[in-house]
């Protein structure tokens, strides 16, 4: 069995949206558990990355799940804060990381990536990638890779600086996310 974990990240400030989107309801359930569950499917542990405001509200909503709510220790910003958050608490792991917000990405798409990290290769990442932009949110970062991950950086800029496979996307708008109204 690989050490591969799946995150669901809420931690933005959701702006754009005006709500916590993570919470927001879809046919009666939270887009963060409804992401959740897609991750099930393929039988990883799934953690959800919030920020320190949304702990008490994540707790109420999903009893039991785990939170790793982002450590102000570390000086990156942005989703990268909340990887490496969830770095810091299970270190040997590598993360399959999901934005609460891409509603649309579908278990094929999950399963293609899921496929090319368990083939195995030396990469740090795993990453969809099309026109030379690689797909942050819907991605694997080893546990080696992000133990060496600069923290002036983007996810973006982890992705085009490191080892990363690339995956054709054969499925675009498995990759929109959600962020208005």
């Amino acid at each position: 069995m690989d050490k591969l974990i799946g995150v669901i990240l809420c931690g933005g400030e959701s702006r754009r949206m005006g709500r916590d989107k993570g919470l927001i309801l879809k046919k009666g359930t939270p887009w963060a558990f409804y992401m959740a569950e897609k991750l099930t499917s393929f039988c990883l542990p799934v953690v959800f990355s919030v920020n320190a405001m949304q702990t008490d509200d994540y707790a109420a909503q999903f009893p039991g799940v785990r939170l790793v709510v982002d450590k102000e220790v570390i000086p990156a910003g942005g989703p990268l804060k909340g990887v490496l958050s969830v770095h810091q608490e299970f270190p040997e792991n590598d993360l399959l990381l999901l934005a609460c917000d891409m509603m649309d990405v579908d278990l094929a798409t999950i399963g293609q990536l899921v496929e090319g990290y368990r083939a195995g290769g030396d990469y740090e990442w795993y990453a969809y990638q099309r026109e030379g932009f690689f797909e942050p949110f819907c991605a694997i970062y080893t546990a080696a890779g992000l133990e060496m991950a600069q923290l002036n950086i983007s996810l973006q800029g982890l992705l085009k600086q490191g080892r990363t496979k690339g995956l054709a996307v054969t499925n675009s708008e498995a990759f929109k996310n959600y962020n208005t109204l």
